[in-house]
């Protein structure tokens, strides 16, 4: 039980996102490329998956008073796991990738190295970049979505960094930002009274949602650019559900908009590897199952 709980630590669900730009990110490389999906791809998602683990890890450390004050379910509330052990799997599920990557390039190398920078300083004080709206909005468009992009250009030399498609990672990092930005419009009530300072409590729901919409604006411009009606077509339908939630003003349709959105580019990214589609209903049942028996509840729900 020990290692599920080290497993599910991780907030596999949480990392789909990441998985899914890769995937999405991917295959637009190899369209132009005619290459197809490699030993070194799978190495790479791994070790991206291993990074933001360490990411999930240390934020529960230094969010352990806070959870337990807001009563949140927790792996190390519940004694199932030690401060002293997620520490060590920091460590640990960091350092792999890092050791590995010079291996594969050292462009690969420098995009790990960021990740474990910016996984740490999110978390830890007293930089603590999730408790800083402009920082934290950064740190998650760059991060999760610029740098996870443009890992599928592992091969690349860095003297022939300038000559990238720089177009496809901007519009990931364009379209994570605003949805981190819905997503604290979701928690703007509780974030308010807890005293949290992000994106929504300082800019208040009206203008965070505008900030999302003039995202979402600016991403389909860049896929226009790039003719990827894929993507065209997902900022139009994120476009179309944060105009509904400035009209409606629910907490249901803000959680639309940025749900809608993810789950088409995981329906995108299962069309082009269809083992994908498996692995996240697998992923989703195993964790149904794990929550229920471990925590007694029902998460993720699907309503």
């Amino acid at each position: 039980m020990r290692l599920l709980d080290f497993f599910f630590a991780a907030r596999p669900l949480l990392q789909l996102p990441i998985w899914t730009v890769y995937l999405v990110a991917l295959h637009f490389r190899n369209q132009q490329t005619g290459e197809s999906f490699t030993i070194v791809d799978l190495f790479m998602m791994v070790a991206i998956s291993l990074l933001f683990t360490g990411a999930a890890y240390i934020n529960q450390v230094y969010d352990i008073d806070s959870d337990r004050i807001n009563n949140k379910v927790g792996f190390l509330r519940k004694g199932y796991l030690s401060v002293s052990q997620l520490k060590a799997g920091f460590w640990i599920v960091s350092i792999i990738p890092l050791a590995i990557a010079p291996f594969v390039s050292v462009f690969t190398l420098i995009l790990f190295g960021q990740f474990l920078l910016l996984s740490y300083l999110y978390s830890a004080p007293p930089v603590r970049l999730k408790d800083r709206p402009l920082l934290g909005f950064l740190a998650n468009a760059y991060a999760h979505g610029l740098l996870v992009a443009l890992a599928v250009a592992y091969r690349v030399e860095l003297s022939d960094v300038v000559t990238l498609d720089w177009l496809i990672p901007a519009y990931f990092a364009l379209t994570v930002g605003a949805t981190y930005i819905l997503t604290t419009i979701s928690d703007f009530e509780g974030d308010r009274v807890t005293g949290k300072r992000t994106v929504a409590v300082v800019l208040g729901r009206n203008r965070a949602l505008v900030s999302a919409l003039i995202l979402f604006i600016v991403s389909a411009t860049v896929a226009w650019q790039v003719s990827e009606a894929v993507l065209v077509y997902l900022s139009f339908v994120a476009i179309f559900l944060v105009l509904a939630s400035l009209m409606l003003r629910t907490e249901a349709s803000v959680r639309f908009a940025s749900k809608i959105p993810l789950l088409a580019l995981t329906l995108a990214a299962c069309s082009y590897y269809p083992i994908y589609l498996l692995f996240v209903v697998v992923l989703l049942i195993g964790t149904r199952v794990y929550y229920l028996k471990r925590f007694g509840i029902i998460y993720p729900e699907l309503a």
